[in-house]
């Protein structure tokens, strides 16, 4: 009986819980691309102010369309305003009340405002304004619910910073219109002393079949550090709750001024897929960091560079800051919507003048595209000098070098039982530098004491020398695995110039 059972789930490389050993192979993070008519939503409406930015994306699959609620709204400077901070300084236009608006799509990248015709706005209702309520915007569609009344779920806290906080539950059959739970509220920190911060409601986790929430759980000055933190609270109902536990805190490779905002969480091939809101306190800015979790509590920080880059211009709508809101799988990408502001103090906002303000952006990956494992002795870190290239050369003797299996990089996994009878791979071409040759992967067979398999050696394999999502494996044109199901094999995949992003047996 193997130890470990994959069954047919997708495996993914975000972290090495299937990785045994490498060589001349390296985890990389692929950073989400952004799409070209960035940002897909901003203000240029009468009604929406100076500031849009998106509240919940969702798919609605019966529809096979796209909705982004999203708020509008008018921010000016105090004239009296005064160095240090940002409380009272920059405020609301009076005459600009917030709206809420709902903006549609058909691919989830080109978005038009339908005429509602619901809410008077300077004499006209052709507008895409939501009538006001309590709830923004639905939090998230529930799976599992089995009332069509409370399909959309909403949990909304009181907005007084100066109090402990509470949190009243809505349900809705359509997303835009509300009703309030019964028992509200379901949550009250005023026992504690405490106070939620910036949540992800995640909504129902169908690894741990529970209803949960990832939040700002710090008190600030009382956290480690002092510092803002991340922490996890679970239901069984949305209505009675778990305090939230701290789960991810900064560490020595952080700068010293990193604080944690918020963290979206993905649930994704059985992985949490999580989007760290990376907070820098002495430039304000924001950034989505890539974190992974098999069980939902202990996460994994293996990538510490942006998964979605901030704007390179000052005057880019998310020079500042990238606040990750929602992200969507659809097809064979995963879309990610986010805030992005050029301005969060004051100064900034004076500064910039008109080019001031923020607005709904978007990037793309491909389907299991986060990270990917890139191999082959040709793979050369970005930074070396024409001289070291040289110098690499001649040593590793790349342009001489056979077609044989030395010329690969190689992953060998751990043991493993598998169900089905064929083996898929999610992979591309890709040219690295020094690489000499064409892409290629190979997939041997181990058994678990490493020895080879008959018949699916290297020199078996048949060359994947193409980029797809979905390629089937197979050796000497045979691509049947279903004599080994169920009994603890190793893969050891050979890959040159090529990335590889995910297997799975079906």
């Amino acid at each position: 009986m193997p130890l470990i059972d994959i069954g047919s789930t997708k495996q993914l490389f975000l972290d090495d819980y299937l990785i045994e050993s490498m060589a001349n192979v390296k985890q990389v993070l692929n950073p989400a691309v952004k799409v070209d008519n960035n940002p897909v939503i901003k203000s240029e409406r009468p009604w929406e102010g100076n500031n849009s930015r998106p509240l919940r994306v969702l798919y609605e699959e019966d529809e096979g369309l796209f909705k982004m609620w999203y708020s509008s709204f008018t921010l000016s400077l105090d004239p009296n305003m005064t160095p240090g901070g940002q409380t009272g300084i920059v405020m609301l236009g009076e005459d600009d009340p917030p709206v809420t608006c709902l903006a549609t799509s058909e691919d989830g990248i080109h978005w038009e405002r339908p005429d509602l015709g619901l809410v008077e706005f300077q004499g006209s209702k052709h507008n895409n304004i939501l009538p006001p309520t309590e709830v923004g915007a639905p939090q998230f569609k529930d799976p599992v619910e089995t009332n069509p009344t409370r399909r959309y779920k909403h949990l909304n806290w009181t907005k007084d910073t100066k109090a402990p906080m509470k949190a009243s539950l809505y349900y809705s059959p359509d997303g835009f219109d509300w009703t309030p739970y019964s028992g509200n509220p379901v949550m009250d920190t005023t026992p504690v002393i405490g106070r939620w911060g910036p949540t992800h409601v995640m909504g129902w986790d169908p690894i741990r079949e529970t209803y949960a929430a990832y939040v700002e759980c710090s008190h600030h000055m009382r956290a480690p550090f002092g510092k803002r933190i991340i922490g996890r609270a679970e239901s069984p109902d949305m209505v009675n709750w778990t305090e939230a536990e701290a789960i991810l805190i900064p560490d020595e490779m952080d700068f010293p001024d990193t604080e944690f905002y918020l963290l979206h969480v993905l649930p994704y091939e059985g992985l949490y897929v999580g989007l760290l809101w990376i907070f820098r306190t002495t430039n304000l800015t924001h950034h989505p960091e890539l974190v992974v979790s098999r069980d939902g509590f202990h996460f994994e920080r293996n990538f510490r560079e942006p998964f979605i880059y901030r704007g390179g211009r000052r005057v880019d709508f998310d020079h500042g800051s990238v606040y990750l809101s929602d992200a969507v799988v659809h097809g064979d990408q995963v879309f990610f919507y986010y805030i992005g502001t050029n301005r969060r103090s004051p100064e900034q906002m004076r500064d910039l003048g008109d080019d001031a303000g923020e607005g709904v952006g978007m990037a793309v990956s491909r389907l299991d595209g986060f990270v990917s494992v890139d191999g082959g002795k040709g793979w050369v870190p970005h930074n070396v000098t024409q001289e070291q290239l040289t110098q690499m050369r001649n040593r590793d003797h790349l342009i001489d070098i056979s077609k044989g299996a030395e010329s690969f990089g190689q992953l060998v996994t751990r043991s493993f039982g598998f169900s089905g009878s064929q083996l898929h791979l999610n992979s591309t071409r890709a040219p690295i530098a020094a690489g000499p040759g064409i892409g290629e992967i190979r997939v041997e067979l181990l058994t678990f004491n490493h020895r080879k398999i008959e018949g699916f050696t290297f020199d078996d394999a048949d060359p994947i020398m193409e980029s797809g999502l979905d390629q089937v494996v197979s050796w000497n044109g045979d691509s049947d695995l279903s004599r080994l199901a169920g009994q603890p094999i190793k893969l050891r995949f050979y890959i040159k110039n090529a990335k590889l992003y995910s297997f799975q047996f079906r």
